[in-house]
């Protein structure tokens, strides 16, 4: 029989691993998307959001992702007030559908749509241009470490709880059983 404590270690390493695969998925699009230029509403959450310019182009044409020198954008928060964007730099990566290249940081207030304003004179020289919002590798584990936490706390919570004590004091009964069925027969 599996002790409670090599259960736990297992659970501890299961967890380990899922928020580090979080790393590996993080999306650049993972809450929408606005076309340059173009004005459109996409819903955010509280929090860092990593701000991409995506471009359908092929990553493996040898052609370099360059960011628009005249792309202007603005965040607007769910109250109308103006969301300060931090500019950022990366290098392109593809993306499966193109290549996208981080461009800034917001910190969103609260959860909500956020109102997206962009513009370029250039961008009709480029292929399907876009900016994208999601999550960087870290800012993916944080969120996915903030899911569980959450999840922990209602139901799921409860049972995992339940669960714990049962593997606990499960082998103690046993244990006081056998040793009652012990005095039994002396």
């Amino acid at each position: 029989m599996i002790s409670a404590s090599t259960v736990i270690l297992i659970a501890v390493a299961a967890f380990v691993v899922y928020l580090l695969l979080a790393a590996f998925q993080g999306d650049t699009a993972q809450f929408g998307s606005v076309a340059v230029p173009g004005k459109a509403a996409v819903e955010l959450p509280k929090g860092d959001v990593d701000v991409y310019y995506a471009e359908k182009v092929d990553p493996d044409a040898g052609v370099p992702l360059i960011t628009p020198d005249d792309l202007n954008y603005t965040v607007t928060g769910p109250g109308g007030e103006g969301i300060p964007v931090n500019s950022r730099g990366d290098d392109a990566k593809s993306t499966g559908d193109g290549m996208t290249r981080l461009i800034g940081q917001i910190k969103a207030p609260e959860d909500g749509n956020y109102t997206v304003t962009t513009d370029s004179t250039q961008a009709g020289q480029r292929i399907s241009p876009e900016l994208t919002f999601g999550q960087g590798p870290f800012a993916a584990v944080g969120q996915r470490f903030s899911d569980v936490v959450d999840a922990l706390r209602g139901p799921v919570g409860i049972i995992v709880l339940a669960v714990l004590v049962l593997l606990f004091l499960l082998p103690r009964w046993k244990l006081a059983r056998r040793r009652q069925s012990y005095k039994g027969k002396a």
